[in-house]
């Protein structure tokens, strides 16, 4: 698109093996890091910085109008992710920390950077309804989506020209509570014990087979494929190739690539309904749609699909219809158009 681009990521800091330090340390050197680049003849038109990480620049820019605009990305909202923790955790019983049910200041400094920064991007309705709930003017707001690369595309058209019969259901994303575990090992089981041949793959899950292995029936682990980590763009697509069914039953996101890909590869898709997942899929026409941490609902949903193929087929050829207009190309334009927005509205203040 004719413009020139650096980027920088963890690798470039200096970092300390905790985590946690890092979450401060990171955002107070990015001010100071754009001015040394300025010194060295790099000036930008703009700058974009991951919503938990914009604070410390935002302020520095409302003392100094000749740092660069900032536009704040985020791939899911840090107050409503925390607010969603809260929320499942209420539900499920399970313990609450005082930061989680009253304060945690990465949220803060996120709200900080959402009300001070020139623009923001997201990635779904809700967090688009919840920034002008807090006060975001609505021309600072675009709404953006993710996109799926032409290599899913084309696997899925020759897969679904040679109308190969595909059984199983996939999880892809890491093992942890945020992505549903704890409702997916209960509806899977159920699912699993009425259909004695189903295989269920967990993939990409960042944890060895052993230790994933654990939160299920010993009887029914033998039909479970755990892969730990995935390669390649080949390997995810083979995994794709093999399933008619993805679950994700995440209590938040913010647009799942996931969600993309399965339906690119004509997999039925069952999640629930918030976040991206909840602008893409149409309930009962390209996919299924559960309540956040319903487990009656999500295996009556996986064991309707398994019993009903031609149901799950149907509904990944219309997701697999559906994603087609998702490109990178059509991410990147809109992206493109919220940065020249940003600039323009800076100028006029200046």
């Amino acid at each position: 698109m004719g413009h020139q681009v650096d980027y920088i990521f963890g690798e470039y800091w200096q970092l300390g093996a905790s985590v946690i330090p890092r979450r401060f340390t990171v955002p107070l050197q990015i001010p100071g890091l754009i001015y040394s680049l300025a010194q060295k003849g790099k000036h930008y038109d703009i700058v974009e910085i991951h919503e938990p990480l914009a604070a410390p620049y935002c302020f520095n820019r409302k003392i100094n109008q000749n740092l660069p605009p900032v536009v704040l990305f985020s791939h899911g909202l840090e107050k409503r992710h925390q607010l969603a923790e809260l929320a499942y955790r209420q539900q499920k019983f399970l313990p609450v920390s005082l930061s989680l049910r009253f304060l945690r200041i990465t949220v803060l400094q996120a709200m900080y950077g959402l009300q001070n920064c020139d623009h923001v991007i997201c990635l779904n309705s809700e967090d688009t309804a919840y920034l002008q709930q807090i006060g975001v003017d609505k021309n600072r707001i675009t709404q953006a989506d993710n996109g799926v690369e032409s290599q899913f595309l084309l696997a899925g058209e020759v897969l679904a020209q040679a109308s190969l019969s595909r059984s199983g259901i996939l999880f892809l994303g890491s093992w942890v509570l945020r992505k549903g575990t704890l409702d997916l090992v209960p509806a899977i089981s159920q699912v699993m014990q009425r259909h004695p041949s189903l295989q269920f793959t967990i993939a990409g899950c960042g944890f060895d087979a052993d230790t994933v292995l654990a939160d299920f029936a010993e009887d029914i682990r033998f039909r479970i494929q755990v892969i730990p980590k995935i390669s390649s763009n080949e390997e995810l697509i083979d995994i794709y190739r093999q399933h008619s069914i993805l679950v994700l039953p995440s209590y938040f996101e913010g647009q799942p690539l996931t969600i993309f890909e399965a339906a690119a590869m004509g997999l039925a898709i069952v999640t629930t309904n918030i976040c991206g997942m909840a602008d893409f899929i149409e309930n009962g026409v390209n996919g299924l749609k559960v309540p956040v941490g319903d487990v009656e609902s999500l295996t009556q949903s996986l064991d309707h699909l398994v019993s009903n193929p031609a149901l799950a087929q149907c509904l990944g050829n219309v997701a697999r219809q559906k994603v087609q207009v998702y490109s990178w190309k059509r991410a990147a334009e809109k992206i493109a158009k919220a940065y020249q927005q940003a600039i323009d509205d800076a100028s006029k203040k200046n």
